[in-house]
């Protein structure tokens, strides 16, 4: 007797109904946490001539190279150079209320796509631990929550998607406001001529947003849409990576 197998069609959907649900009680839960306000630091800078000229610097808030510790400033040359204080101090920090960060194609408030996850720890002031995934790449939860926001993380330590599962508060929302539990229409008149939808035959239907401008690199924002045309959950990041199964399933 021949061994049943599963289309991919009728795999996503298995999955779709059986491994959102568990992977999203998986995830951290908890109060989320007041985030810390963002502040500039000013440094002098001398000239060749002898005057010091007053200058306004702001350490970097978000991106894979930022600092989110505080930081101690130096003269290098004619500009000011920030060193990073004992590790210790990043501790202290307060972590960042992520449940009030929009998402985009490139990241979500500190968090940016393609920064490592101890870039990540920083940013957000709090642990992102390790666990299970796929060939390619592992979904993960911060510490604290907010509750079924998963950070997919690649098997190098890359952060390329962010996504958002089912059941969570609308305050977790694109930084266009589509949110789970958003209509189909809303996501249509959102974004306009830049998404598309496709249907694997049995599979619920997926409405894409690929901006088209280059600054976004080719990332999206991939909905996956409930029969009653709702959306379910959303994933925002990376292309390939972007795919609303969980890593593994597939």
């Amino acid at each position: 007797m021949e061994p049943l197998t599963m289309t991919r069609s009728a795999r996503r959907k298995f999955m779709t109904l059986t491994c959102a649900p568990v992977l999203a009680a998986g995830l951290a839960v908890g109060v989320s946490p007041t985030a810390s306000a963002a502040s500039a630091d000013t440094c002098s800078v001398r000239t060749v001539d002898g005057p010091e000229i007053g200058r306004t610097v702001v350490a970097p808030a978000s991106g894979a190279d930022a600092l989110s510790f505080p930081a101690q400033r130096t003269l290098d040359g004619d500009a000011c150079r920030f060193t990073a204080r004992n590790r210790t101090e990043a501790a202290k920090r307060d972590p960042v209320d992520l449940s009030a960060q929009p998402i985009t194609v490139n990241g979500m408030g500190p968090l940016r796509i393609g920064m490592s996850r101890q870039a990540a720890e920083r940013a957000v002031g709090a642990r992102i631990p390790d666990g299970p995934g796929g060939p390619e790449c592992r979904d993960l939860a911060v510490e604290g929550g907010p509750q079924n926001l998963s950070l997919r993380f690649s098997n190098d330590d890359r952060l390329v998607a962010i996504s958002v599962l089912s059941s969570t508060p609308a305050s977790l929302a694109t930084a266009s406001g589509v949110h789970v539990g958003s209509t189909r229409e809303d996501v249509l008149d959102t974004y306009d001529s830049e998404v598309t939808s496709r249907q694997d035959e049995g599979a619920p239907e997926e409405l894409v947003f690929a901006p088209r401008l280059a600054k976004f690199h080719g990332r999206i924002i991939s909905f996956l849409m409930n029969d009653d045309g709702t959306v379910a959950s959303f994933i925002a990041g990376e292309r390939h990576f972007a795919d609303p199964l969980p890593c593994g399933s597939d």
